[in-house]
């Protein structure tokens, strides 16, 4: 039986990117049946008008897609975690139908939910910074570097529609790798990782709840036999630096670790999405990146990707803890609340 803290992991979630020297395993190329399939659906889809939102599981079914798409969701759920599917038509139709398609993809894997207080279903990942000012907190509204991190939700799907004029590299690692690397050569860390630390909730909290978690929340966490890794370390500095509260030099030696641990060569997995990629990874067992990238000066050509927050059709047993938000509705990600916007800079780390 597994023991956190004192177990190996040594199921397929555990990977190295120098495994990958050959990275065409990483890719589920759609052909001409898929594609096809897809234009059938479309058609079907477009001319109902259904909203891409309103797009169910049953909807976005033709036997020549489902088997391929059944492998990748097999993969995040049971394997690496990780996939590309690559050759999705991002050229052939607007971005509203990409919406229905990356949704309807989606759907194969489970149910998406709201990724800002916003209620934006389908996040566009894109930097909307004004002239003059600071980029916003929430780094998907931003073309700065985004540090190794997980997400709010139990899958996360990222379509490349634009690719940047230069960077916005993507990175993605291992969490029971680098909890491997961790066990084998700095067990006395274990213990930061297993109590974790709060989380600012940077004003997207329901307006009765508490800005900042009245719980730690764990780095490291098991739960039915079960691994699972959360960390955003911009987030819980800034819950750190709202509280007064200094991190112990064993915390932040056990955290400079961590980040090194996560970034070494061998264990980083770096991959540039091309238009028509999108990358599915689970975020219960895999982290992710991105570079910083330098945009087009051109409104049509600059740097474009959607995110999907989905909340898996095979759902992953976690503590309760793993949440940032408890939302009033019960879903994963983070409620709608009018008026409010996504963290500002202000909530910047």
């Amino acid at each position: 039986m597994f023991q956190l803290g004192q177990s190996p992991i040594g199921d397929k979630s555990c990977w190295q990117a120098s495994q990958f020297i050959d990275r065409q395993p990483l890719y589920v190329e759609l052909g001409t049946p898929e594609l096809a399939a897809i234009d059938t659906i479309m058609e079907t889809v477009k001319r109902q008008g259904t909203p891409f939102q309103d797009i169910t599981h049953a909807m976005f079914s033709n036997p020549d897609l489902d088997e391929t798409l059944a492998g990748v969701f097999s993969t995040l759920m049971a394997g690496r975690g990780f996939a590309v599917v690559r050759g999705l038509p991002v050229d052939r139709y607007d971005t509203a139908d990409v919406e229905r398609i990356f949704w309807g993809i989606g759907s194969h894997f489970g149910a998406g939910h709201s990724q800002s207080a916003r209620g934006d279903y389908m996040g566009h990942v894109f930097d909307e910074t004004v002239p003059g000012e600071r980029q916003s907190a929430r780094g998907y509204l931003s073309r700065r570097k985004l540090d190794l991190h997980t997400d709010l939700s139990e899958i996360v799907g990222l379509l490349c529609v634009r690719r940047a004029k230069a960077g916005g590299e993507s990175v993605f690692v291992s969490a029971p790798a680098v909890y491997n690397t961790v066990l084998a050569e700095h067990p006395e860390f274990m213990p930061v990782y297993l109590r974790g630390f709060p989380y600012h909730r940077r004003g997207e909290e329901a307006p009765d709840a508490e800005p900042i978690t009245p719980y730690d929340i764990p780095i490291f966490s098991e739960t039915q036999n079960l691994f699972s890794c959360f960390y955003v370390r911009g987030i819980f500095e800034v819950g750190l630096r709202a509280l007064e509260r200094d991190l112990t030099m064993l915390e932040k030696e056990a955290l400079d670790y961590f980040d090194d641990v996560m970034n070494r060569e061998d264990i980083c997995l770096r991959i540039q999405l091309e238009p028509g990629d999108a990358a599915f990874t689970n975020n219960r067992t895999v982290l992710h990146a991105r570079t910083e990238f330098e945009d087009w000066d051109e409104p049509n050509k600059k740097r474009l990707l959607l995110r999907l927050w989905l909340k898996s059709r095979q759902s992953r047993p976690v503590t309760d803890d793993i949440h940032i938000y408890r939302n009033a509705s019960g879903e994963l990600g983070i409620d709608y609340q009018p008026g409010q916007e996504p963290a500002t800079a202000q909530y910047r780390a």
